[in-house]
């Protein structure tokens, strides 16, 4: 086959097509007088590096109030962590304002990752100067998933952000609250600079279609159209090979319906790890929700979950009118039933080493999903532990105390209400009753949980939920609502946490990091048992 006439994948971002209307919506709040900082948001392979790649080339050519446009692929050597972060954050402005002021941009160059100060005062200068830089920020995802960047960073990226000299666009699969795997970082107000509705990149609207049929220089017949739209459901990467099936078949009269049916079963044979790909990135309840479309035709959106909806929606995987959801998008169909049955017995999906590194996800994901009422800031970050099995067990291990985090804050919640006072009966209790340390010492445990309150350290929080609970030898329960069982899983998991933040060069087993999501899962649904109690105690007390 001759070169594609549209590019889809390969090692150079491919030239804008479409997205018009996107395209306006960035410009106009890039370009206003007080410009917003913006995120671009859109799953796997919807085009959100060549979005930003057009961006740059228009606010080269035509008028804007930028001095520097400075692309930044974050996705590639992906600094994790903070001094990491700031370093390559110098580098990157330096090279890209060297054009603008060369002395600035070699200061920038010799900056280290202790150097925060000095660049904040760049920022400030070139702010006073009325120099402006515009950063894209592609890939932003991979530095948040590691979890090691801390509020420290992101409040310093804040304040940078405050100069009307940086104005940020980011990129990422999803809404970026929901990638912070951080309970400390969440609280940063950098992530409140961003316009609260994200730029949502998605399947092509009726215009991008358009803007592809003018390209190919082609007649498509409206039956042909809708066709087309059947087979791939609109997706960039699924319609544009169809597309250069077709541009390659040459058709003289114009494309119809035999056409696009001949050139999607031609592009199906090269798509395969494409749709894998697409299909991995659906959690498991997305997926069986299209396998059920697929076998029931439709269904009612009264009885479909949004968040599962949404995620096949994005991807062009269903069709809705206004009030029932179909299974779309006839490749992935295809291709799934050229692959087998989904479902089988536990041999098939589990048989093997790599059944089970395919299949083990998707059983987590189940997994989490019987929680009926877990929190949801707990249920976002599992899942996200849960998205780097089996490939990143290390990623996975690293963001294990977010989890942590998360659990303990909703257990003082519980316990001790906005206030996190320890009762003081509860401190004289244990004080009295510990049995003396080994090494003659008093436990002083007023001083460890200093003005009676929940105390900031971790450690010492998992030793107050050991006490509380009765997990100590010798020690009463005196928890309200919270389990000595609920305290053995977190204590696992705390230490699973403090294992992944220590791994210097070391690969953590996958086996390691699923054991692992295990406790997380046990842990959710054991606090979950333990706080329905509280809510019923306190829907007595309202009644």
């Amino acid at each position: 086959m001759a070169d594609p006439r549209f590019s889809i994948l390969g090692s150079t971002i491919a030239p804008l097509i479409g997205r018009a209307k996107t395209m306006q919506r960035l410009w106009n709040d890039l370009t206003k007088p007080s410009p917003s900082h913006l995120s671009v948001v859109g799953p796997r392979y919807s085009g959100k590096s060549v979005l930003l790649s057009g961006l740059a080339e228009r606010m080269r050519k035509d008028p804007a109030p930028y001095d520097a446009v400075i692309p930044w692929d974050l996705g590639h050597r992906t600094p994790s962590f903070d001094g990491a972060f700031v370093l390559a954050l110098c580098r990157r402005l330096g090279e890209g304002i060297k054009p603008v002021n060369e002395d600035y941009a070699n200061h920038l160059l010799s900056l280290g990752e202790e150097d925060y100060p000095e660049l904040r005062e760049v920022i400030e200068v070139l702010a006073d100067e009325r120099i402006r830089v515009l950063m894209l920020w592609d890939g932003f995802d991979k530095p948040l998933a590691t979890g090691r960047l801390t509020r420290n960073l992101w409040d310093q990226l804040r304040e940078l952000a405050s100069y009307p000299s940086l104005r940020l666009v980011t990129a990422t699969r999803r809404n970026l609250q929901e990638l912070i795997r951080s309970e400390e970082s969440v609280s940063s107000d950098f992530w409140n600079i961003f316009d609260m509705t994200p730029v949502k990149l998605g399947v092509f609207d009726d215009a991008d279609r358009e803007a592809v049929y003018a390209a190919t220089g082609l007649s498509f017949f409206e039956a042909a159209r809708t066709e087309l739209d059947n087979w791939t459901g609109g997706y960039p990467p699924l319609f544009l090979a169809v597309v250069n099936e077709v541009v390659e078949m040459r058709p003289v009269s114009g494309a119809d319906n035999e056409i696009i049916n001949q050139a999607a079963s031609h592009a199906l044979d090269k798509l395969g790890e494409v749709l894998n790909e697409l299909w991995d990135d659906c959690p498991q309840p997305a997926k069986d929700l299209y396998c059920h479309l697929c076998e029931r035709g439709e269904l009612g959106l009264d009885g479909v979950g949004k968040t599962e909806r949404t995620c096949l929606a994005e991807k062009g995987f269903v069709k809705f009118t206004r009030s029932t959801l179909s299974a779309g998008c006839r490749l992935l169909k295809c291709h799934l039933r050229n692959m087998g049955s989904d479902t089988g017995s536990l041999a098939r999906l589990f048989g093997c080493a790599a059944s089970f590194r395919s299949n083990i996800r998707g059983l987590l994901e189940l997994w989490l999903a019987y929680p009926a009422d877990i929190d949801p800031r707990l249920h976002r970050l599992i899942q996200r532990a849960i998205e780097d099995i089996p490939n990143y067990p290390n990623e996975c291990l690293s963001n294990l105390r977010s989890i942590a985090d998360r659990v303990l804050d909703l257990i003082w919640d519980a316990e001790f209400g906005p206030s996190r006072a320890i009762p003081s009966d509860h401190i004289d209790y244990w004080e009295y009753t510990l049995p003396q340390r080994r090494d003659g010492r008093p436990h002083n445990l007023r001083h460890q949980f200093a003005g009676d309150r929940v105390p900031t350290s971790r450690g010492l929080q998992v030793h107050l939920l050991q006490l509380l609970t009765g997990a100590a030898e010798r020690i009463e329960r005196r928890s309200r609502y919270v389990s000595r069982n609920t305290y053995v899983l977190l204590n696992s998991l705390q230490t699973f946490g403090d294992f992944g933040q220590h791994l210097d060069n070391t690969s953590v087993p996958e086996g390691t990091a699923i054991a692992a999501i295990v406790s997380c899962l046990e842990l959710a649904a054991s606090l979950e048992t333990d706080l329905a109690l509280q809510k019923v105690q306190e829907g007595g007390g309202a009644g």
